[in-house]
């Protein structure tokens, strides 16, 4: 029974890796499967770091992995933000809302400056949300570039 239970955290965790951030990080499935998009891709390609131990790639620096970088606040707010698309387009198209406020907090914007942070995100919402094909990703470069041409949220732009 425990072989049993050790195989399938084996199988198993390598896959939760893909479904819990967008994206999959470092390592020989990356290399296998860059340029393919999809949750297949995605599941494929963490498995396959899993199965290939990712944990020596980065240790080691090897498989275009960099153990050196900085762990940042930077995935809690991707993920966050790739979990609440949906709330935070609802939000940003009427400039308020809990999930855009969880946004603003995550991105480290003081309490006085939210309701210039909620205007922007609203009077841009063609910008940030341009089709049902943006990605979270290519949401947050947005917002990102458009806070560092706004006089007063420049200087909460991470670029």
């Amino acid at each position: 029974m425990r072989a049993l239970i050790l195989a399938l955290v084996l199988v198993f965790t390598p896959l939760s890796a893909a479904l819990a951030d967008n994206d999959v990080g470092c390592g020989v499935g990356t290399e296998i499967w860059k340029g393919n998009s999809g949750l297949m891709y995605k599941l494929l390609a963490s498995s396959t770091n899993g199965l290939t131990f990712q944990t020596i790639s980065v240790t080691f620096g090897l498989v275009n992995c960099n153990g050196k970088d900085t762990v940042t606040a930077s995935a809690r707010t991707r993920h966050f933000v790739s979990t609440n698309f949906d709330r935070i387009a609802r939000d940003s198209a009427v400039a308020g809302g809990e999930s855009l406020d969880t946004l603003a907090v995550l991105l480290e914007i003081d309490e006085s400056d939210r309701a210039e942070f909620a205007a922007l995100t609203q009077s841009h919402f063609e910008e940030l949300f341009s089709s049902d094909h943006v990605t979270s990703d290519e949401m947050l470069l947005t917002l990102d570039r458009l806070m560092r041409e706004d006089a007063q949220l420049s200087v909460y732009a991470r670029g």
